[in-house]
């Protein structure tokens, strides 16, 4: 089963980067050998999966299932219509890796220097707030003799008090202006977190709305196939030229069942045509199932044993396709 773009499942699966039910693919037989429209394999699209998101699990998860399964090592040779190989595309990979490797490494040794730098600035400030308490808790420079204070000190006590007032103001500026950029750091911090999961939201949307996508493709399939079994039935008994007895099983009905199910089936066959093809389509199913064109057609084949039966279904699937046509 594929899509327009002729995808299968196991495309998807590689495409949105879910591995769980790539491997159920896998296990199931799954060819990762054919490609899209666009040349790609699914192990081209779960390359690009990979590059675009740069996870180290998506390797080991997405990745190495669909490289073991690669019985035949062309396949990592075959070109898409950009030109790329598989192969390229994990030298891309393993390159995009390494430059995620360094700046994690980056990120891990900026965030150790910063720790060490705080730890520092911690310890100055326990030191600079012993010194302070202690000088303030001397009353006064008279405690001290004058001669004792010229000899320890060139400042006079106006100069000492400025200046422990002004490095006091400068450690307050200093706390709160590295409280401005730890808050500034959190909020970006923050804000990626909402880019990312918003972004894991509009993917997974995107993957719903390609799985039932692909149900509906799926269902008009089914339906176009049965439609041309129903039709390909009708031509083989209606305009055989065999005397053969009919019985009521072998009588071209649209489905096996009540004539409930019968309508239901020719609704949903209408619904694949056109506005002008459905008018057509119903046009031809009144008349094919008109009791007199039936059994102009068939009468006289009709099998003795089922004759009642079948009569009775003709007037039933007639009334109920006149009744769909009048809505119509």
């Amino acid at each position: 089963m594929v899509d327009r773009r002729r995808r299968t499942a196991l495309h998807a699966c590689c495409l949105l980067g879910d591995d769980a039910i790539m491997r159920l693919l896998l296990k199931k037989g799954a060819d990762v050998r054919t490609t899209d429209s666009d040349g790609n394999t699914p192990i081209h699209l779960a390359l690009k999966f990979a590059i675009q998101t740069v996870r180290f699990s998506t390797y080991t998860d997405l990745i190495v299932p669909l490289l073991n399964r690669c019985d035949n090592p062309h396949v990592l040779d075959e070109l898409n219509n950009e030109g790329k190989t598989p192969r390229g595309y994990l030298a891309d990979l393993k390159r995009v890796y390494a430059q995620r490797r360094e700046e994690l490494e980056t990120e891990r040794k900026e965030r150790w220097q910063k720790e060490q730098e705080e730890k520092l600035r911690l310890k100055e400030d326990l030191e600079w707030e012993r010194k302070l308490q202690f000088e303030e808790s001397q009353e006064s420079y008279s405690h001290y003799r004058q001669d004792d204070y010229l000899e320890n000190t060139q400042e006079t006590y106006d100069e000492w008090a400025d200046r422990i007032t002004y490095e006091r103001r400068q450690k307050t500026e200093a706390k709160k202006q590295r409280k401005r950029e730890t808050r500034k750091s959190s909020r970006q911090q923050n804000e990626n977190e909402q880019k990312a999961r918003e972004r894991t939201k509009q993917l997974e949307k995107e993957h719903e709305a390609y799985l039932s996508r692909m149900s509906v493709e799926r269902q008009k399939l089914k339906l176009s196939k049965s439609l041309a079994d129903y039709e390909s039935n009708c031509i083989a008994v209606f305009c055989s030229n065999s005397t053969l007895n009919l019985t009521f099983v072998e009588i071209p009905w649209p489905t096996k069942g009540d004539t409930k199910a019968m309508i239901t089936l020719l609704r949903n066959w209408s619904e694949l045509k056109t506005i002008e093809e459905k008018r057509k389509f119903l046009k031809e199913q009144q008349v094919r199932w008109h009791p007199d064109k039936f059994l102009q057609r068939c009468g006289n084949r009709l099998d003795s044993l089922d004759r009642v039966k079948i009569i009775e279904q003709v007037n039933e699937l007639s009334k109920e396709i006149n009744a769909m046509v009048e809505v119509e």
